[in-house]
């Protein structure tokens, strides 16, 4: 009983620490989705910022370029005007789009007013005069230079006479501006100083140059509307919602100015405001070679978080959490019958083990006697290729002196014999006992290409000779049935090539022989061609064709096989035991060839051996030329 209470007990706690562990884990999968969701939103914000940021940037880059263009074409053109400069401006969208003026201001001082009057009125008439702006809440010191324009252009007519000839550089910050970008030499933007009392919402561009023609030092410059520049570039549901502080700084930080803009309009505003829990991001731009800092800021509603995720992953841990509750709680019911059920198993389990002891001590068993056979069949099979190589030698012994006598015999070589029935009989002798030869000493080369004792040469060798002296050994056969035995070269066949003389020999009087044994009439045509291996690789063609009987298609399978005949019947009527062609296939696989069949019945066969092709050159060694 009191096991029993132990065992509750433990279920009670199991079921306690299930609770424990599914709070923490639901609240650190909540907690892990909230930040996660707070990420994206701030990672759409940052990309948003990015993207608004490179767009302002990108449309001062172009401005800055067309001010180049139209600097070059002014210092080409000898004879530019202001009316010319207009319809340069009204040409490039870069320039004129959202812009307020476009003009060339030039340096003027004491030394050189009088010809810069003189040059401004032959361009644009007579009345052109230098003047000053009505009212300048910072004039610039004495003794600096007047930066009038020279040409200015605007969608306003109005404001385009009235700004031509005015002095830009009357303000001490603009005039700051000016010299420093003219000693810098670089295309630089600030925005525009406030000038009587009001903002005015403008970036002034300036690229600087110098005339050649005049020697005149001047700047092409722009006014840009920035809220409306700000509104036509970044129309995008995407960056709707952004808002932004530009601050731009010059004259190496003396002079600076600070324009905030809210829902693409110019505002009083420049920060949020703040009852909104807004994102925050400040990046720097640059803007020529002046850098600017720019604020972006949003309310938070615009990129709020999705918690949407958070709430699915809460509601799904405890799911899971209550549902591992009750199937703790439902098992524990049922912990006595599985400690019944456990122990049972054990003893059955150690049963069962020991059985597979047993099991596994009788295959040990049978595994040492499965080891025992193969060694006995490999000694076995060592001794019968052993056996075949004595016996084939010891047979030869006696058949080479049965085949001298028989060839005394029959050309009376000791004298004549009295009963040519004798000569006839020894012409019968020698004829089988060539034929016990053959067939031993296929069985001999079987055996020594069993036990791996025959090497393949790879020396140089004559295609022609090959041929030519297999048939000189054939010709005899088949001149005796009135066969034709012919050779064919392919013309791009090499003659001197790599490989066993005697062996590729011995293959094709194998094959020659067989063809002509199982030839009646026609002929027999050698052939030898190059033909690339399907991967690739060089090789040549020794084929066999005859026109004898054919083989049937359902024993060409068999047909390289040891001790195998196509027809036992014509096998008893020409001879031989099926060695042959065996033969020819080991030596075709030791030599990394292929060798196939193709036979019609009552037609003809060819046996084609494919071997790889390793070309001699002329000057190769040839010693081992058989």
């Amino acid at each position: 009983m009191a096991r029993d209470n132990d065992i509750d007990l433990k279920q009670l706690a199991l079921v306690v620490v299930v609770i424990l562990i599914g709070a923490i884990l639901t609240f650190s999968a909540t907690r892990e989705s909230v930040r996660s969701a707070d990420d994206e939103a701030r990672a759409r914000f940052q990309s948003a910022t990015a993207l608004y940021v490179n767009r302002i940037k990108s449309e001062f880059a172009h401005g800055l370029n067309s001010a180049e263009d139209l600097f070059h074409y002014y210092e080409a053109y000898d004879e530019y005007n202001g009316v010319t400069f207009n319809r340069m401006v009204e040409a490039s969208s870069a320039l004129h789009r959202n812009r307020k003026v476009v003009g060339v201001v030039i340096a003027v001082n004491d030394n050189n007013r009088a010809a810069f009057l003189d040059y401004a009125r032959e361009k644009n008439g007579a009345d052109f005069e230098i003047s000053k702006p009505q009212k300048t809440e910072m004039p610039v010191a004495m003794g600096a230079r007047s930066f009038p324009f020279l040409y200015a252009w605007s969608d306003d007519k109005e404001r385009a006479e009235r700004w031509r000839g005015l002095d830009f550089g009357a303000h001490a910050q603009i005039n700051a501006f000016f010299e420093e970008t003219l000693a810098s030499g670089k295309p630089s933007g600030i925005l525009l100083p406030q000038l009587e009392n009001k903002k005015e919402g403008c970036v002034l561009l300036a690229y600087p140059f110098i005339r050649s023609r005049e020697n005149a030092t001047g700047l092409v410059i722009q006014l840009v509307d920035l809220p409306r520049m700000v509104q036509y570039a970044l129309e995008s549901d995407r960056l709707a919602g952004l808002n932004a502080t530009f601050s731009s700084f010059w004259a190496d930080g003396a002079f600076q100015q600070t324009l905030g803009l809210v829902d693409w309009k110019l505002s009083e505003q420049a920060a949020p405001p703040p009852d909104e829990k807004p994102w925050v991001s400040v990046r720097e731009m640059e803007v020529g070679s002046h850098k600017w800092r720019v604020a972006a800021w949003a309310p938070y509603d615009q990129f709020k978080a999705d918690y949407s995720a958070a709430f699915i992953a809460a509601s799904v841990s405890l799911l899971l959490t209550g549902l591992v509750v009750f199937i703790v709680w439902s098992q524990s019911q049922r912990a006595k019958r599985v400690i019944d059920i456990v122990n049972r198993r054990t003893r059955a389990l150690k049963e069962a083990h020991e059985e597979l002891e047993q099991h596994y001590k009788l295959l040990q068993n049978l595994n040492k006697d499965v080891e025992e056979a193969r060694r006995s069949a490999e000694t076995a099979n060592r001794a019968k290729s052993e056996f075949l190589a004595t016996m084939s030698h010891e047979l030869r012994t006696p058949l080479n002196a049965i085949l001298g006598f028989s060839q005394l015999l029959q050309e009376q070589a000791l004298g004549p014999i009295g009963d040519p029935r004798y000569v006839e009989y020894s012409k019968d002798i020698n004829a089988s006992g060539t034929h016990l030869l053959s067939i031993i000493n296929d069985i001999l080369d079987l055996a020594k290409l069993e036990a791996g004792k025959i090497r393949i040469e790879h020396k140089v060798l004559s295609t022609r000779s090959l041929v030519e002296r297999a048939i000189a050994l054939m010709s005899q056969q088949a001149k005796g049935k009135g066969i034709e035995l012919l050779s064919e070269f392919a013309d791009n066949m090499p003659d001197r090539i790599f490989g066993d003389e005697l062996r590729l020999r011995q293959i094709l009087i194998n094959l020659g022989s067989n063809s002509i044994k199982f030839t009646n009439s026609g002929s027999v045509v050698i052939r030898l061609h190059p033909k690339p291996f399907p991967t690739g690789q060089a090789g040549w063609v020794l084929e066999v064709q005859d026109t004898g009987i054919g083989i049937p298609e359902e024993k060409q399978s068999t047909l390289f096989d040891r001790f195998t005949q196509v027809d036992t019947a014509l096998s008893r009527r020409h001879g031989g035991v099926g060695l042959g062609l065996a033969i020819c296939r080991e030596l075709v696989d030791r030599m990394e060839g292929k060798i196939s069949v193709r036979s019609t019945p009552n037609v003809g066969t060819t046996v084609r051996a494919h071997l790889p092709l390793e070309v001699a050159e002329t000057d190769d060694d040839d010693d081992g030329m058989i």
